[in-house]
């Protein structure tokens, strides 16, 4: 597009040019020429502004609140809330009674009808005529009441489990938020982590052109070989792929953060973190964060939820080997008719019977009062499944605090070896400023400056790498606590 705005604009000079304006005046013609130039450049700035992509630029809790935002698997799990809350609702329903209404239409084909009859009382035959057992399209309207009286506890144990799916729904959610912010967070400095290794790689190669530089220097004033030149050309040739691997690694890590802030329109606009990878101790106490992941820990509040839904399992197999005691009521209105015509009678006086009907249920199952029956069966499994819930949970209690002493242990490994990389990386910058004016006074080869490049590098690298790993063993303790940040 552009290139087509550009060619029409130098088109026009050209025409100017050649005096190609016979039909109109030479200063109507500039004014015509700057116009329309005008109007190509704006479009042409226009296509560019357009185009350029936008850089949008994310610090760690503005990346935390977008993925936060935009996470799908947050939202399945408020709707999963939302369905545990309707699960309560049906399990409390339970306690109230029950109305029911129905209707019902029935037509006869063969109304049945009673045969006529002779009746001789002395006084002569007399004649009784047939009359009609029942109406042809009879009309029934019906009203039932039921009412749970005693369940010995099975009503109160099904809304207790469903309370506690519900808190184990609302515990998903809250995990579920705690580890999405512990993950941006790992992959944020893994990606802050990426673009410090560009820069100290970078540094490395342009530490590596003046070395090309001064081998070149030398070689022309006639105090070093072609050899040297030729190694440090082929030095900085060879160390090009780092620099490239560096550079892709920071697009794979920013990748690695957009599918966690569920950003999926690529090419519309830059994501560019902003943050800093330096050391920042904190100080722990092994007891208090043992204390704190009992409390917070995941995987030990659904093992505890698990339980109690386990136990109220079990007490309402216990229960459901009882009887439960129940009331019902019952009002049925039929339409009439005429028991002399058939007629249906549905308006009027004595168009409708009423019949209300009152009574209480009592119900048991008779096969549990047996050894062998399911009902007892499916007691002991709940029983056993309880037992092995609580035995697993103490191993859970027990791994975890395993863990955190582990953890706690690599921290100090890690701060340890911060300090000593931070005085290694000070002790190369030293050995390397010495060998670059050695180098570039003849007095050693390339092949030293060489080591004294790699030994900077590596350190600077194994700063980095220490910074972040201390880092990242702070999130594997924010995850085995089960916090999403230390205060």
């Amino acid at each position: 597009m552009i290139t087509v705005f550009g060619k029409t604009i130098f088109a026009r000079i050209k025409l100017f040019r050649n005096g190609s304006c016979r039909f109109v005046k030479r200063a109507v013609f500039m004014k015509r020429l700057l116009l329309y130039t005008a109007i190509d450049v704006f479009f042409v700035f226009l296509f560019i502004n357009t185009t350029h992509a936008e850089t949008i630029t994310l610090t760690l809790e503005e990346a935390i609140g977008l993925g936060l935002k935009n996470s799908s698997t947050i939202r399945a799990k408020a709707l999963s809330i939302a369905s545990a809350q309707a699960g309560v609702h049906s399990a409390k329903s339970a306690m109230y009674p029950g109305v029911s209404v129905s209707a019902s239409w029935t037509h006869l084909f063969n109304q049945p009808k009673t045969p006529d009859m002779t009746v001789d009382i002395g006084m002569g035959p007399i004649e009784i005529p047939g009359s009609y057992a029942g109406p042809s399209d009879p009309v029934s309207l019906s009203a039932n009441l039921i009412q749970s009286i005693y369940t010995f506890g099975r009503i109160s144990d099904g809304v207790r489990m469903a309370e506690e799916s519900l808190k184990m729904a609302r515990l998903d959610l809250e995990e579920e938020k705690r580890s999405l912010i512990v993950k941006i967070q790992r992959a944020f400095y893994g990606y802050i982590l990426a673009k410090e290794v560009v820069t100290v790689q970078n540094e490395t190669l342009a530490q590596k052109r003046d070395a090309l530089d001064i081998a070149k220097k030398r070689f022309a004033a006639g105090l070093s070989p072609d050899y040297e030149v030729l190694s440090a050309e082929s030095d900085l040739e060879s160390f090009k792929p780092e620099v490239i691997s560096a550079e892709n690694e920071v697009k794979f890590a920013l990748l690695a953060v957009k599918d966690l802030l569920g950003i999926t329109d690529e090419g519309e606009y830059d994501i560019e973190l902003i943050g800093e990878l330096k050391p920042e101790y904190l100080e722990f106490h092994e007891n208090r964060l043992i204390e704190e992941a009992v409390g917070k820990n995941y995987d030990i509040q659904q093992m505890a939820a698990q339980i109690n839904l386990a136990d109220y399992s079990q007490s309402l197999k216990k229960h459901e080997k009882r009887p439960t005691i129940g009331g019902f009521a019952n009002y049925t209105v039929n339409s009439s008719y005429d028991s002399t015509t058939g007629e249906n009678k549905y308006w009027g006086k004595d168009s409708w019977d009423g019949d209300l009907s009152v009574g209480i249920l009592v119900q048991m199952q008779l096969t549990s009062l047996f050894p062998w029956s399911g009902e007892n069966a499916s007691e002991k499994k709940a029983s056993f499944d309880l037992e092995a819930l609580r035995t697993t949970k103490g191993s859970v209690e027990s791994g975890i605090r395993l863990n955190i002493k582990n953890i706690l242990l690599k921290l100090e490994k890690e701060k340890a070896k911060i300090a000593s990389t931070v005085k290694g990386v000070e002790l190369a910058k030293k050995l390397y400023g010495s060998a670059q004016k050695r180098y570039e006074n003849g007095l050693i080869s390339n092949t030293e400056l060489k080591d004294a490049q790699i030994r900077l590098n590596n350190a600077k690298l194994g700063y980095l790498q220490s910074v972040f790993n201390y880092k990242s063993a702070v999130f594997d303790l924010e995850d085995v606590v089960g916090i999403d940040h230390f205060e």
